[in-house]
């Protein structure tokens, strides 16, 4: 199957197609077949020439978005090239910016601020504790030769592997 080169429509003809999408007198099937273009095509032209038709009869004036002075700027450039962790540390929940919006132009996700690691257990690190002293004690031997000369001592095979396994 061959495919057809990319064609560049004329903004007259995407605005007749468009009107015949809102006239609603044929389906976009038959649009499509009609025009040679795909119903998405025509789906797409109809929801831009419905959301600019307003302005052919002059917009009102349009709040436009405050831009934000050079120590904004600054603060948000500055601030999004630290590291993630000095970056979460500037949110601060007492400000008038809400943490959504300080998140925001920090430029780190939202949960991330509201994450609180669990701490390790006891367990845990009396067993990395002791992976470590063999380790330390056989620099020369990998896992397999730990687990193959009995290095490991009385840790179970499991507990050995999930506990190498964590960074």
């Amino acid at each position: 199957m061959t495919r057809r080169p990319r064609r560049n429509h004329t903004p007259v003809f995407r605005a007749k197609v468009a009107l015949a999408a809102i006239k609603g007198q044929k389906t976009l099937a038959e649009l499509a077949q009609q025009f040679d273009v795909h119903a998405n095509q025509i789906t797409q032209w109809r929801s831009q020439l419905l959301e600019g038709a307003a302005d052919v009869f002059g917009s009102e004036t349009r709040a436009e978005p405050p831009v934000p002075d050079a120590g904004e700027r600054f603060f948000g450039r500055s601030a999004q090239q630290s590291r993630p962790a000095e970056r979460k540390a500037m949110i601060d929940r007492e400000h008038e910016l809400s943490v959504t919006r300080q998140a925001l132009v920090l430029d780190i996700s939202r949960s991330s601020v509201y994450y609180l690691p669990r701490p390790v257990s006891p367990g845990d690190l009396a067993l990395m504790r002791r992976i470590d002293e063999l380790h330390l004690d056989y620099p020369f031997a990998g896992a397999r030769a730990d687990e193959a000369d009995g290095h490991r001592g009385d840790l179970p095979q499991t507990q050995y592997q999930q506990a190498r396994a964590r960074p």
